[in-house]
């Protein structure tokens, strides 16, 4: 059901998308416009629905409907497509009582986007066959708490971490001594600012081959062992190109009224004053000049090493965060 004309009969046309982008928000970008509507509908009652019943995971019961459950991502499968056109993903999720799989369908695999282990979330309007869990129409699976990224410079020796940062070097394919035994993995290292690690995948190796120096990168539940993150085959890898990003070593940065000109490992950028205290990560009230700002960071942020994800619009570039 469309519920947007149903929105649009007390709020108008700028009030609606206001608040459709301040769920999204909410939900760190998350959230498809479609299942903003959804929650909105449902805050102001829109939404005939059943009584909910909250239940822990070792008490779901047999064929039961509308069941919310408060648990963390356990592990999230790639997503399934089939020759009828319907998508799926599964999402495992557990609490202190057990594991169960949630499957998403179609348009409801957008839910998992962004999602990572060890995330709290909140499951909405599930029902349970045959031992698994299904949204149903008005089913939700919300993001309550963001596990936390670790720095590379404090890992704790034989735990599973979430990191982010750059590849620093590729050494590729080659054999690995695991235990006892030398095991074909692919090997890069992986940077943050804080320390340089490196990273061997065991499990699927090969998602390794397109990785070059600079690319960003997403790595989730590495385990720590030995001064290294090793990946399993449960371990996800996100990548992100590096044609996106300003990387290298800061060689000059210069200001006027409204714009900063810097050149980073012999590129050029310039930035508009907004995307300009972004780059120096700064803030600064609108009746300083932006030239004053540069004359502070300067001498600290010269031939240092910079990393920022840019894109350009109209010869300028803007910070995207």
């Amino acid at each position: 059901m469309d519920y947007e004309p149903l929105l649009l009969e007390s709020l108008s046309k700028e009030q609606l998308e206001e608040q459709v982008a301040e769920k999204i928000s909410q939900f760190h970008g998350l959230l498809t416009r479609e299942v903003a509507i959804k929650l909105l509908a449902r805050e102001k009652g829109l939404l005939k629905e059943e009584q909910e019943k909250k239940v822990i995971i070792s008490a779901i019961p047999k064929g039961g409907k509308k069941l919310s459950i408060e648990a963390q991502v356990k592990k999230i499968w790639p997503v399934a497509a089939y020759s009828s056109g319907k998508k799926s993903r599964v999402v495992e999720v557990e609490d202190n009582t057990g594991s169960v799989p949630l499957i998403l369908w179609n348009e409801d695999v957008k839910l998992a986007d962004g999602l990572r282990t060890k995330d709290s979330v909140l499951v909405r309007g599930a029902n349970e066959r045959s031992g698994e869990l299904h949204l149903g129409y008005y089913g939700m699976l919300e993001l309550k708490g963001r596990t936390p990224f670790s720095r590379l410079d404090a890992l704790a020796p034989g735990e599973f971490h979430h990191v982010q940062g750059f590849v620093s070097r590729v050494q590729g394919f080659d054999r690995y001594v695991s235990g006892t035994s030398a095991t074909p993995g692919f090997s890069f290292n992986v940077s943050d600012g804080t320390k340089e690690v490196q990273v061997v995948i065991w499990g699927r190796p090969e998602r390794g081959r397109a990785l070059e120096a600079g690319d960003e990168v997403i790595i989730e539940a590495a385990l720590e062992k030995d001064g290294r993150l090793e990946l399993s085959e449960d371990a996800r890898l996100l990548v992100r190109r590096k044609e996106r990003m300003l990387l290298g070593k800061l060689e000059s940065m210069e200001a006027d009224e409204d714009s900063l000109r810097v050149t980073v490992a012999g590129k050029p950028a310039v930035f508009g004053r907004k995307d300009a205290l972004k780059f120096m990560a700064v803030e600064l009230a609108q009746d300083i000049m932006l030239t004053t700002a540069v004359t502070l960071k300067k001498n600290a942020m010269l031939n240092r090493s910079v990393a920022v994800r840019v894109k350009e619009k109209d010869g300028r570039m803007l910070v995207e965060k």
